[in-house]
């Protein structure tokens, strides 16, 4: 039996395709849904302000990750922003606080409201269970875990 092998290549790489390589799964997360408390990834700081104020510290960082102005904003002692050139790359929220994810995880779920909401995570780092946007393993959602609870949330730049 003769293989013709025109016919193979292309159903051959449609397999590995739907296969995938194992190393990003599908996300659960449209870049859209990238919102800690109402803010979202890309924000400006203007928009920051008008929903939350003048934030309770504001310090310029040196950063060699970032060509732009870095500054850390901070809101009372658990709600921390990172911003390049005033547009918000990264929320972290530390505490319960009443910020959430858009569906409505905040620190205190548990891991299995979080599996829930969003699937099985991408990867797995320590405690950390991360989850990509759109295949991007730059941006996503960190949900840090510790006694089956979110202790810890990120969204944006994944550091």
């Amino acid at each position: 039996m003769k293989l013709n092998w025109k016919k193979m290549v292309p159903m051959m790489a449609l397999g590995v395709a739907l296969m995938g390589n194992g190393a990003v799964s599908e996300a659960a997360v449209p870049q859209s849904e990238l919102v800690l408390g109402g803010i979202e990834y890309n924000a400006s700081r203007a928009y920051l302000e008008s929903v939350y104020g003048t934030p309770t510290e504001d310090e310029l960082k040196h950063s060699t990750l970032f060509a732009g102005e870095v500054r850390e904003l901070e809101y009372g002692d658990s709600f921390e922003l990172l911003l390049v050139d005033n547009m918000v790359q990264n929320i972290e929220i530390s505490r319960h606080n009443g910020i959430k994810t858009p569906k409505g995880i905040e620190v205190g779920s548990t891991l299995a409201d979080v599996k829930a909401a969003y699937g099985e995570p991408d990867r797995v780092r320590h405690n950390d269970y991360i989850y990509y946007v759109d295949g991007n393993m730059d941006l996503g959602f960190v949900f840090e875990i510790e006694n089956n609870k979110v202790t810890e949330i990120e969204a944006g730049l994944i550091r």
